[in-house]
């Protein structure tokens, strides 16, 4: 465990160790840490990232409980246009003071301290869009390059004017 972090917590200075029923309600901001991203969008390092949290003592260990928010950048998925995704997540989870040897999933208080970094890496990255889209209105992505293109200037090219004749005799037979 990193100590020297913005996002690691002294238990003892906040008097929760060993306290089951003591809570603190804890609101600050943070540097956004490293991989909170995915491969089209993420929450680039070094931006804001507003904490709001609950931390609740109780005979397993520390529960956290609150939101994390964060505006992620990235580029849509259909136009690589830039956008940007304010983001609110909530987190609640367990950390445990003692956890068995196999048990890889579990946040641990390690030595009176809380590293937040993992579980709010979980939950914001969870939260982001695999593919995301500047405009999710439900519309049929359409791509134009130039002017629009009507289908009614196909008619007017005297060139297909031929084949049109030859397709409305056909259709009157």
């Amino acid at each position: 465990m990193r100590i020297k972090s913005e996002l690691v917590l002294d238990l003892r200075k906040l008097g929760l160790i060993g306290s089951p029923g003591e809570w603190s309600k804890l609101d600050f901001t943070v540097s956004a840490p490293e991989d909170l991203r995915l491969e089209m969008i993420g929450v680039p390092v070094g931006s804001p990232l507003h904490l709001a949290l609950q931390l609740e003592s109780v005979v397993e260990g520390i529960y956290v409980s609150g939101s994390v928010r964060a505006v992620a950048r990235g580029q849509d998925a259909r136009t690589l246009e830039d956008l940007e995704l304010p983001l609110d997540v909530a987190i609640t989870e367990l950390f445990v003071y003692e956890a068995e040897p196999e048990d890889e999933e579990s946040y641990r208080v390690d030595r009176g301290r809380l590293d937040l970094e993992p579980a709010i890496r979980d939950a914001v990255v969870m939260a982001l869009p695999f593919r995301p889209l500047k405009d999710e209105d439900g519309e049929d992505f359409r791509y134009t390059v130039g002017e629009e293109i009507d289908d009614d200037d196909a008619e007017a090219d005297p060139r297909w004017s031929a084949l049109k004749s030859l397709l409305d005799e056909k259709k009157e037979s």
